[in-house]
């Protein structure tokens, strides 16, 4: 089990740093991620499932690690559900989401991780069962033409294009308004090796009276004519610079108001999976246990998205205020109003003319 080396008390004094600039900012409320009771239901299935492969029980584990991902996703449980599919003989499931944790842990940096499941991956592409449905000419031209493959719609785009499935048996249908239903089965896996073809041919129109013909909309009622002689309306009255301004301001600062919040909501979950980590990783700096590993990746990730938020939410808010309560009473000019960002800061700029 790989080690790592553990700053809980630096990610959580850093969050700590921009939940204090939230409150001088106004004491916005954090977005509520999963409650307590989800965050305990979700561990709860994780272990379950974990004690269920161990006992060589893993039909019965994916269920409860699926639903854990849901609830409370996270690159360990990834490993561990595609795992448990790879022992169901779902290859083309494991296959898929070995892929899916490589690409989520080079995301968070966590390199080890990746390459353990890009190894997972390579070492299952090869037996891959794989299913292509090629469609007749004729079924493209027919509106409302749909396939399925079992029971979930296939895209248009992937047609001909041999696709990675679970080895089993698959129901193919293929439909249409005014048009026979087609349907085929195709067993995948076992002695038969190697991609499978499925052909739809073209499908047969049902014999009957053509379709009634949808009747016209009726047209839109015109409003009433003006009376002859009458004075054409005036026109609206162009909005003044100091209302072009306080809607700008007011734009700019609802953005910064929401960048506070966002940065709120990710500091309470970065200082959250932080203790969640402390439970697992007891032992001081150097953490074995990988649940306590992903955690930790998963708190360093949420710091840093927290800080950046904060920066431009308060610099945001800011120009806003400026905006509503300097410029516009003053009626100036057209304000120019952008944010920078720089290796060391991040900010707003407002540019125009102050009386």
């Amino acid at each position: 089990m790989r080690r790592t080396k553990r700053r809980q008390r630096s990610i959580a004094h850093c969050v700590g740093l921009g939940l204090c600039a939230a409150l001088f900012a106004g004491g916005l409320p954090a977005r509520a991620e999963p409650s307590a009771a989800d965050k305990a239901t979700a561990e709860a299935l994780f272990d379950a499932a974990l004690d269920l492969m161990k006992q060589g029980r893993s039909a019965e584990a994916c269920p409860r690690l699926e639903q854990s991902q849901r609830i409370d996703p996270g690159i360990g449980t990834l490993l561990y559900l595609a795992e448990c599919y790879e022992n169901t003989g779902r290859t083309a499931s494991a296959w898929a989401t070995f892929r899916q944790a490589m690409s989520e842990s080079q995301a968070a940096g966590q390199a080890d991780r990746a390459r353990k499941a890009q190894a997972r991956a390579a070492r299952l592409e090869p037996g891959l069962s794989k299913l292509s449905i090629d469609v007749a000419a004729e079924n493209l031209a027919i509106e409302g033409f749909k396939v399925r493959s079992a029971g979930k719609a296939v895209d248009p785009a992937v047609f001909g294009v041999a696709i990675p499935v679970d080895p089993g048996e698959i129901a193919i249908e293929a439909s249409a308004p005014g048009h026979e239903t087609w349907t085929a089965t195709v067993k995948l896996g076992g002695d038969k090796k190697g991609p499978a073809s499925v052909d739809v041919p073209a499908l047969k129109r049902l014999e009957g009276p053509p379709p009634a013909p949808r009747d016209a909309p009726p047209p839109e009622a015109a409003g009433p004519a003006p009376a002859r002689g009458a004075p054409a309306p005036a026109p609206a009255p162009a909005a003044s610079g100091g209302d072009t301004a306080r809607l700008i301001g007011l734009v700019v600062g609802g953005a910064g108001v929401v960048g506070l919040g966002v940065g709120t909501f990710f500091g309470v979950k970065a200082i959250s999976k932080n203790s969640d980590a402390e439970s697992y990783c007891k032992g001081g700096n150097t953490c074995e246990d990988e649940r306590g590993v992903t955690l930790t990746e998963e708190a360093k990730s949420a710091a840093t998205v927290s800080n950046v938020a904060f920066g431009l939410g308060a610099a945001a808010a800011i120009g806003g205020a400026v905006l509503v309560f300097v410029v516009a009473p003053r009626q100036a000019p057209p304000v120019q109003v952008g944010a920078f960002v720089d290796a060391r800061n991040v900010g707003l700029r407002v540019g125009g003319t102050f009386e």
